[in-house]
């Protein structure tokens, strides 16, 4: 996993880890923008948060996060995850899930 403010280089420093272990990128930021343009159910309930300029609630997160987890490539290659979690009660939601990353 790979936190830290916005702009620090978390993508960068997650391009040069997959390209050298092969792992997944998962970016929250990315999947949210996905699920937008993609007009998902998900994706339309995110929208109106981030549209009324308020914090993406945990709960769409995690679903987005979880599915995106469960794809083929994720199970097979393994994965790492790009600001996510972001709070306490996001790392609970992993935790609760069984999905414990591999260190």
């Amino acid at each position: 996993m790979i936190s830290g403010a916005l702009a620090s280089g978390k993508g960068t420093q997650c391009e040069l880890i997959v390209k050298k272990f092969g792992l997944v990128h998962i970016s929250t930021g990315d999947l949210l923008r996905a699920e937008v343009s993609s007009g998902t159910d998900i994706g339309n309930k995110a929208k109106e948060f981030m549209n009324a300029g308020k914090l993406v609630p945990d709960e769409i997160v995690t679903a987005m996060v979880t599915s995106r987890l469960s794809r083929e490539d994720a199970k097979e290659n393994g994965w790492i995850l790009d600001g996510y979690p972001r709070s306490f009660s996001q790392a609970q939601s992993l935790q609760s899930l069984k999905i414990i990353p591999d260190v």
